[in-house]
């Protein structure tokens, strides 16, 4: 049998849940059919499209991820990035969020890909006009319906003719018909080109220094320095350990 105390607790936790269903359901109510479609688009990496056609409220894309856990009370964050990419800052203050902190905090918390946001960058820019031109340029490769730019965006990458590393159709596309688009490539292009060449040096600073540390723990018996070396583990902690020691032995 629970105890008081336990009970308590459980109650609490229930409310906190409540509470923060209530939240859900006021930012639900605030978002127009638009806002649904945009975070739709958006959550296509961690939503199946089939799990998305099936979403006619915000309501059902938050239930989507709270069952991932990619939502929860202790961690909004998530949500916090798509109301403040669809523009919908103003509801960033039922999860206690800022604007502000919602920026500083996107550089190491990004959910959407750089490639997804690029995505919708292009979609909110391409008009209805620019989207027929569009239409008219690949009518043969597209199916006989009707397209947003959203939709137009998505068939093209599920027909991989666009992806993260091949925006080539995309910049054809705009350089034609929405020239103004282009900055937006050109500087997904420039931050895509720097996060592999980050990717790489990070690799390849450990794969070295991994070799010195195998070189180390073969003259240097230091406890438990031997297993960490041949671990692969790279947490901080280890990763000082290592530097400590290699930079011991070039003394």
């Amino acid at each position: 049998m629970a105890s008081p105390s336990q009970s308590l607790n459980s109650t609490l936790d229930d409310n906190r849940q409540v509470n923060f269903r209530e939240k859900l359901l006021i930012i639900d109510l605030s978002l127009g059919d638009r806002d649904v479609e945009c975070l739709k688009f958006l959550c296509r990496d961690y939503i199946t499209l089939r799990k998305l056609e099936k979403c006619s409220r915000a309501l059902d894309i938050f239930e989507y991820l709270l069952q991932q856990e990619l939502l929860s009370e202790g961690d909004p964050f998530f949500l916090a990035e798509l109301l403040y990419t669809i523009e919908q800052k103003i509801l960033l203050q039922h999860l206690d969020y800022t604007r502000e902190q919602v920026e500083c905090q996107l550089q190491t918390r990004r959910r959407v890909s750089h490639f997804r946001n690029l995505l919708y960058e292009l979609s909110e820019g391409i008009s209805s006009e620019n989207l027929k031109s569009m239409i008219f340029l690949l009518k043969e490769s597209l199916p006989n319906v009707q397209m947003t730019s959203r939709s137009f965006l998505t068939y093209l990458e599920k027909q991989a003719k666009i992806d993260e590393d091949n925006v080539t159709l995309l910049e054809n596309l705009c350089q034609k018909i929405v020239p103004n688009l282009m900055e937006k490539l050109d500087k997904y292009k420039r931050e895509r080109s720097q996060s592999m060449v980050r990717a790489l040096g990070f690799y390849f600073s450990f794969d070295v220094l991994r070799e010195e540390a195998r070189e180390v723990a073969a003259a240097v018996k230091v406890p438990g320095f031997a297993s960490v070396a041949a671990s692969g583990d790279y947490s901080p902690v280890a990763v000082r350990w290592l530097r400590i020691a290699i930079a011991g032995r070039r003394l």
